[in-house]
């Protein structure tokens, strides 16, 4: 790309690198809308090296996300907008399960007209359609897909599938095996001996942190899959695990990570007595570090938490969660609530009911990263 010469008449002349600086600022929303301005532009922004820089330059940005609530229909939803509000969101894919969201992409899963697989970009709605090994072995149950994306360390993604042998129904525990998709060589590659694993394991509920997916494991260790070594490992237990308040004490697990840390969010209830207790873990893998302790108190009727979000500073942590009528904010280093979303004006509101369940949230930020 090289400057052009400025116009005899005094005007001033855009040249591609003068008009690609000012593009590489603006919003991967934004930049899907300019496409139409001009079959240059459309070029300039298609481009795989702008995206690849546009996506290097915002990934810090904060997280937008997906809310799935029944059958098909979905809503996009940022919960640090003032005026947040819900947006219903639809996709290219027919019938779509998300199964998976890493970095700005998703893993999709369509069952009509016949069970397909996709990665998916939710801010260019673009999609790439990949199959899964034809398995003739005894390791044929999928037990869950998860996908691995760090835009910071390359542009290729990577698509973790575990699979499981046939298992008595009287045991507790299962063989699985671990098979790894990469998008640069576009081929499955099988990683690591077969192992054994609680059937407690939420293998369709990967995290992926560190270049490694992370699964819960009520009530045992967590469980993770290094991709850089091929090694399974556990998580360090104790910290995590839920106190003895005695009888009528419940417990709800939830791992999830924002701005490169690793959280295990603990919500623990006695007797209508609720609090959350939120774990950092060390990038060593060594311990949880408690960051935040939270008592609700007496808290009425039902309630979910959506989303543990990180702030521009390090100091600034919000919980997003859902309760009868609205979705609502806690700011722990403010300690003060803010109503997010009202939904009684939404066509779907029920009295006392909850519409959204953490299983349903699919953070993502805002990325030209091509699929």
């Amino acid at each position: 790309m090289s400057f052009r010469s400025s116009s005899v008449t005094g005007r001033i002349t855009w040249n591609d690198d003068m008009l690609i600086e000012i593009l590489l600022w603006l919003p991967a929303k934004s930049l899907t809308r300019f496409k139409l301005v001009s079959k240059h532009w459309l070029s300039l922004i298609s481009a795989p090296q702008f995206s690849r820089l546009h996506t290097l330059r915002h990934l810090k940005l904060q997280p937008s996300l997906i809310l799935h609530m029944r059958a098909s229909q979905f809503f996009y939803f940022h919960p640090v907008l003032d005026g947040a509000k819900l947006i219903p969101y639809h996709f290219t894919i027919p019938n779509p399960k998300i199964l998976s969201s890493c970095n700005g992409l998703l893993l999709l899963q369509s069952d009509y007209p016949q069970k397909d697989y996709y990665v998916y970009n939710p801010t260019t709605k673009q999609s790439k359609k990949f199959s899964l090994t034809n398995n003739d072995h005894k390791y044929t149950n999928v037990l869950g897909l998860n996908l691995a994306f760090d835009p910071s360390r390359s542009p290729h993604y990577k698509i973790v599938c575990v699979r499981g042998a046939e298992r008595s129904p009287s045991s507790a525990l299962q063989y699985c095996q671990i098979e790894v998709y990469n998008s640069k060589t576009q081929s499955w590659k099988l990683c690591v001996e077969p192992f054994v694993a609680y059937i407690t394991t939420q293998f369709s509920h990967g995290v992926h942190w560190n270049d490694a997916i992370h699964w819960e494991n009520h009530p045992f260790p967590h469980v993770y899959f290094d991709l850089d070594k091929n090694v399974i490992g556990r998580l360090p237990y104790g910290q995590t695990s839920c106190p003895a308040w005695g009888e009528g004490t419940a417990c709800h697990f939830h791992l999830q990570e924002s701005k490169g840390h690793l959280h295990h969010l603990m919500i623990m209830s006695e007797l209508g007595d609720k609090s959350i207790a939120v774990f950092e873990l060390t990038a060593d893998y060594s311990q949880w570090l408690l960051k935040y302790h939270y008592r609700f108190g007496r808290f009425r009727g039902m309630f979910r938490i959506l989303n543990f979000t990180s702030g521009d500073s390090e100091v600034t942590h919000t919980l997003v969660f859902h309760v009868p009528g609205k979705i609502t904010a806690y700011e722990f280093h403010e300690r003060s609530f803010k109503q997010l979303v009202d939904l009684t004006d939404q066509t779907f509101y029920q009295v006392d009911a909850l519409q959204f369940d953490p299983r349903d949230v699919y953070q993502f930020g805002e990325s030209l990263a091509p699929v």
